[in-house]
């Protein structure tokens, strides 16, 4: 397990993560992790724009325990958190929870590797990536649908938190794109070229910025 996705869109070939004495450390703490989750962050947990550019990845030593659940990822203002359930820490790829508040939780991911790619794309368009696009656009269904037809969706979302689809061409690139009235649109490469192309497309939407 390489995390090869990630890797490649944050063209990123080295690993830095978490030494061995922490994560072990967090599985006696809480009885187990799973198997993807202690790879994670052993190869790639300590890469900030990774990890933390927009939202936040948990610390080994920070994992937060509720009744039932074991969190892991935060919301950068603390609107939601991603969980999974404590029964499913000794499975090796277990679904992932959003919880909503206190009493309110659904499942975001059917298992936990998806939802790290998902994130993984989230914070690539967060300002994660070399070259990223200066604002967040306001886009209509129009202009979402030019888009959409020039670039490939790819296969990961996320939909408790917000409805968040991704697109793209190359593996080096995305456009994330936030269902919010209309939509909430940003993007970003590791890639110069691919990023300009990118520029130039989108340049010729009259794209509205906030």
């Amino acid at each position: 397990m390489k995390f090869e996705i990630i890797r490649k869109l944050f063209n990123v070939n080295q690993d830095n993560g978490f030494s061995e004495e922490d994560i072990c450390e967090a599985c006696k703490k809480h009885g187990s992790l799973p198997l993807v989750l202690q790879e994670y962050y052993r190869q790639l947990g300590n890469y900030e724009q990774i990890n933390r550019t927009q939202n936040d990845l948990c610390y080994p030593s920070e994992l937060i325990e509720t009744n039932r659940y074991l969190v892991f990822y935060k919301e950068n203002e603390h609107v939601v958190q991603w969980a999974i359930k404590k029964s499913d820490l000794n499975k090796d790829n277990p679904p992932v929870y959003c919880l909503l508040n206190e009493n309110e939780c659904k499942l975001e991911s059917e298992n936990l590797l998806d939802f790290l790619y998902a994130m993984a794309y989230f914070q690539a368009a967060s300002f994660g990536l070399e070259y990223y696009s200066d604002n967040i656009y306001t886009i209509n269904e129009e202009q979402s649908q030019i888009i959409k037809n020039k670039y490939k969706k790819i296969d990961y979302e996320l939909h408790q938190w917000m409805n968040i689809s991704f697109y793209g061409n190359y593996d080096d690139e995305v456009i994330c794109m936030i269902e919010n009235r209309d939509y909430d649109m940003l993007y970003g490469s590791s890639n110069r070229e691919h990023f300009d192309e990118m520029n130039e497309f989108m340049g010729k939407l009259e794209l509205d910025s906030y």
